[in-house]
C-alpha cells in the first residue's frame, strides 16, 4: 500500500480515537452515576458517536481521493492529447517536407510522386489544403518554356524521354489536380480555395465547373485553349496584362465581384456569353485580335469603352 494511503488511514484512526475518548470522558463525567449499566451505555454511546465521526471522516477522505484521481486522469488525458497532436503535426510536417523536396528533383517521375503525395496529404488534412494549393501554384509560376502551340488532344502522349517535355507532363498534372479539387461537383472538392497564378505559363488550361475565392492571373500566359465555363469566382478576379494565345471561353461563368482585363491581349476568339457579374468588368487598353462575343451576358457596368477591336485582317 502506498505511503500516502497509510497516512490517510492513520489520520482516520486518530480522529476516531480522539473523538471516542473525548466523548467517553464527557459522558462518564456527566452521568455522575457509579452504576455499571449506566457506564456501559455511556461507553456504547461514545463508541457509536466515534464510529459515526470516523465514517464521516472516511467518506470525506474517499471523496477527496476520488477528486484527486479525476484531476490526475484529466491531466493525463490532456497531456496524451497534446502529445498525439504534436506527433500528428510532426508527421504532417515530415510528409509535406519530403513531398516538396521531391518536387525539386531533376527527374520528372520523382516530381510527379511529390505532387501526388501533396495531394494525398491535402485530402487527409483539410487545414493544409490552402498551403498545398499555394505550393502547386508556385510550381506553375516557375520559369517554363512552353510549346509554340497548345497540345490539345495530344497531352497524354509519352514524353518521358525529353526532360523539357517531361516537365510539361508534370505541369499538366498540376493543372489537372487544381481543377479536380476546385470542381464543386467532384468528390474531392476543396472549398474556399484561392489561387495565385501571376506570371505563370499555363498550357491548355481548364477550370470549368469550379468554385473558388480569389484568383489572380495577372501577366500570365495561356498557351493553347482556355476553358473557364460555368465557374464561380466569389471574389474579384485579375487578368491584368494577361496574354491569351488561343480560344478563350468564359461561357456561363459567375464573377461575384467582377474582374479586370486591363492591358490583356486576346489573340484568338473570346466568348463572354451568359456570364453573370455582381461587380464591374474592366477592359481598358485591352486588345481583341480576333474579336469577342459578349451576347447574352447578365452583367452590369461592362466597360468596353477602351477595348481595342482591330479591323479584320489587321494585327
Amino acid at each position: 500500500m502506498p505511503l500516502l494511503k497509510w497516512r490517510w488511514v492513520a489520520a482516520a484512526a486518530g480522529v476516531v480515537a480522539v473523538v471516542t475518548t473525548g466523548l467517553l470522558w464527557l459522558l462518564l463525567g456527566w452521568s455522575g452515576s457509579p452504576d455499571a449499566p449506566v457506564r456501559i451505555d455511556a461507553v456504547k454511546t461514545a463508541f457509536g458517536i466515534g464510529a459515526g465521526a470516523g465514517g464521516v471522516f472516511a467518506l470525506w477522505l474517499a471523496t477527496r481521493r476520488q477528486r484527486t484521481l479525476e484531476l490526475q486522469l484529466a491531466e493525463t488525458t490532456r497531456v496524451a492529447g497534446v502529445t498525439e497532436r504534436d506527433l500528428e503535426e510532426r508527421r504532417v510536417t515530415e510528409l509535406y517536407t519530403k513531398a516538396v523536396e521531391q518536387l525539386g528533383s531533376d527527374k520528372a517521375p520523382v516530381r510527379l510522386g511529390g505532387l501526388y503525395a501533396l495531394e494525398r496529404l491535402g485530402q487527409d488534412n483539410p487545414k493544409q489544403r490552402q498551403t498545398i494549393v499555394n505550393v502547386l501554384c508556385a510550381y506553375l509560376r516557375m520559369p517554363f518554356k512552353a510549346p509554340v502551340v497548345g497540345l490539345k488532344g495530344s497531352a497524354a502522349r509519352d514524353l518521358a524521354d525529353d526532360p523539357g517535355e517531361g516537365e510539361l507532363l508534370v505541369r499538366l498534372a498540376v493543372q489537372e489536380l487544381l481543377k479536380t479539387h476546385l470542381s464543386h461537383d467532384a468528390a474531392g472538392y476543396w472549398p474556399g480555395m484561392s489561387i495565385d497564378l501571376q506570371r505563370a505559363t499555363l498550357v491548355d488550361f481548364r477550370l470549368s465547373g469550379c468554385t473558388l475565392a480569389a484568383a489572380d492571373f495577372s501577366r500570365a500566359r495561356f498557351v493553347g485553349q482556355l476553358h473557364i465555363r460555368g465557374t464561380r469566382f466569389t471574389r474579384q478576379v485579375g487578368f491584368y496584362g494577361t496574354e491569351f494565345r488561343d480560344i478563350v471561353n468564359f461561357d456561363r461563368s459567375v464573377f461575384e465581384e467582377g474582374a479586370f482585363f486591363s492591358r490583356a491581349n486576346f489573340a484568338g476568339n473570346v466568348r463572354f456569353t451568359r456570364i453573370r457579374s455582381g461587380g464591374r468588368f474592366e477592359f481598358s487598353r485591352t486588345v481583341f485580335e480576333e474579336g469577342a462575343d459578349f451576347e447574352g451576358g447578365e452583367h452590369r457596368e461592362l466597360d468596353l469603352t477602351d477595348a481595342q477591336f482591330p479591323q479584320e485582317g489587321t494585327k
